[in-house]
């Protein structure tokens, strides 16, 4: 396929503000697609996201914009003063590229039409090239596949090579596409996620798809190596509710650290693989940690996946460090240092996979047991600290024990038979309970920036004010919910328009819900996770959060105050405004 078929689909899913005509315009390409050439739909898919690999495999190409504005520059006949005056009054490589490569220099006439399967090839090329003049080398090799674009196809090419699309197009939106193609609607999207949620490979799913068809879908299986998508707590309105929504009369409650959720995978040649809750491989940054498990998971675990929290110790190795501290260790640099000045311990709380066996859909207390036979050690790789109870009193007191050692709160558990571990869902086997309820606030929410307003007073030509979004899973939707700007500090919102600027676009994301009321001054692709406080959740005619057919009155939150930015969460990860009804509805 020529890319600039493909660039002709991003045009119109750029153009539209409706999710629903975005989903339908992705599901009649991969139709297309699928009907001429199935083998080209795995990559497609994979290409529809700006992407030429999933989340969990590093596809950083290791090109700055810089080396993409100096490649655009020599394959327009321009200098680089010159596209360097355009960045700074666009803000957008890809409008760069469409604007100076429109009309190329007599000279420099295009070489030939790109394809879809060059790019993706090139594309692979340049994010192997390493050493020594490895900069020059993706210089030209940029340069050669810029020439053979033009307009249009330039902004998309700048675009995929630094990693930002700005269509408002994400993984649920593709598995929605996806069904409607193979299946004629949305109906099987749960099936479709159910698979992804073990194999978070949109390109695996299509190509599965295409091969065998969606009565094959479920035969994906869980693979060392390849990430989980981690399962959810849900939330209550109160202790007293926590006994209503898990059914098994034992409870297990797991303390809640103020650390990093990772999930480690060993392979059987003994490889170990850290990834954080966002799936990115987070294994350079941890070398100790990896000796640790060699040393103290015990070698009747041949090949396991694990999940547990990440805390940071002091440097004698016996207080817990806060969640910031620990944020030191997310460095490329010095990391021998940092490994002395911020040490580590990891605390297990489950167990997905041992030695050939999926033990996802195995009870709790069994994943449990499998954990304590191969903890040997038990001196960096610990188990949580937990206790297992039938009295909502002792659950209390658990807590407030948690609270006075310094933790964020509680995770309470289901024991019952059923109590198995459902990836990427957020499940009433596991509810959690944290600090937040014993200061008179609702709880925290971590918020969708999808706007800001400019300030006044001392905040004139600056933001001033975030809008924010719960993010709603059935609709694959950002709806708002809160104006935010309390707890912004002048270093924060003056770090924000850095933060945000390449998320920036000139329009309504399509999978964005809001009120005309609430319109911001500037619209952001959905991107950015801040984590906020409120003093209650209330109804009104503002705000869409939750929001049912036909009905003019959305959730909103009352109060809300910035807490800090959550770079662990992709905005998928976000609080759901499902959650934020059950919350309100006090549930």
């Amino acid at each position: 396929m020529q890319f600039s078929k493909l660039s002709t689909l991003y045009g119109r899913l750029e153009a539209t503000a409706s999710g629903n005509e975005l989903r339908q315009i992705l599901a009649d390409f991969f139709k297309e697609t699928y009907q001429k050439n199935p083998e080209e739909l795995s990559i497609l898919t994979q290409l529809s996201l700006g992407k030429i690999s999933p989340d969990y495999i590093s596809a950083v190409l290791g090109v700055a914009e810089k080396l993409v504005l100096k490649a655009i520059a020599k394959a327009s006949g321009r200098s680089v003063k010159e596209i360097t005056k355009h960045m700074h009054h666009l803000g957008d490589a890809g409008l760069v590229a469409e604007l100076v490569l429109k009309q190329k220099a007599f000279t420099l006439v295009p070489t030939g039409d790109l394809t879809t399967d060059e790019l993706y090839q090139t594309l692979h090329k340049i994010k192997d090239i390493e050493g020594s003049g490895s900069q020059d080398i993706k210089e030209k090799i940029l340069i050669s596949i810029f020439q053979k674009t033009t307009g249009q196809d330039s902004k998309y090419l700048a675009r995929i090579i630094l990693g930002n699309m700005r269509l408002g197009v994400a993984d649920m939106t593709v598995l929605d596409a996806l069904s409607i193609c193979f299946t004629g609607d949305k109906s099987n999207k749960p099936r479709l996620e159910r698979a992804y949620n073990v194999c978070p490979d949109i390109a695996k799913i299509a190509k599965q798809l295409a091969d065998k068809g969606i009565e094959h879908i479920d035969e994906i299986p869980v693979k060392v190596g390849r990430p989980i998508r981690v399962m959810l707590a849900q939330r209550v309105a109160s202790l007293s509710n926590m006994s209503e929504k898990i059914k098994s009369n034992l409870f297990q409650v797991e303390a809640k650290y103020d650390g990093e959720r990772v999930q480690v995978h060993k392979e059987r040649d003994g490889t170990i693989t850290l990834y954080s809750r966002r799936m990115e491989n987070i294994t350079d940054q941890l070398p100790d940690l990896v000796e640790y498990l060699k040393k103290e998971i015990h070698v009747m675990a041949v090949e396991y996946i694990l999940e547990g929290e990440i805390m940071a110790l002091s440097e004698d190795a016996k207080i817990h460090q806060s969640f910031q501290t620990l944020m030191q260790r997310k460095r490329k640099t010095e990391i021998e240092k940092y490994i002395k000045k911020v040490p580590v311990a990891l605390y297990v709380f489950d167990l997905l996979y041992l030695n050939g066996e999926s033990m996802m859909n195995k009870p709790l207390i069994e994943r449990g047991e499998s954990i304590d036979k191969i903890l040997y050690k038990k001196n960096r790789i610990r188990r949580i600290e937990l206790i297992q109870t039938e009295s909502v009193d002792e659950v209390q007191s658990f807590f407030e024990k948690m609270l006075k050692d310094g933790n964020e709160g509680v995770i309470v558990k289901s024991t019952a038979d059923d109590s198995h571990y459902k990836a990427g869902a957020r499940d009433w086997n596991w509810i959690k309970w944290k600090k937040d309820y014993m200061q008179n606030l609702v709880d925290s929410f971590d918020l969708v920036v999808i706007g800001a307003f400019y300030g006044k007073g001392k905040r004139t030509g600056a933001y001033g004010s975030l809008l924010c979004a719960t993010y709603n899973h059935k609709t694959d939707t950002f709806e708002s919910v809160s104006k935010l700007g309390t707890g912004l500090t002048d270093k924060t919102l003056e770090e924000l328009p850095f933060i945000l600027r390449e998320h920036k676009v000139v329009k309504k994301p399509a999978r964005v819900i809001i009120n005309k009321e609430m319109t911001p001054d500037v619209w952001f692709e959905p991107f950015l996770v801040v984590e906020v406080i409120a003093a209650e959740i209330s109804q009104g005619k503002m705000h869409c959060a939750a929001r049912t057919p036909g009905s003019d009155r959305g959730l909103a939150l009352r109060f809300p105050r910035f807490i800090q930015i959550r770079a662990d969460k992709g905005p998928e990860d976000a609080t759901s405004s499902e959650e934020l009804l059950s919350l309100y509805e006090g549930i």
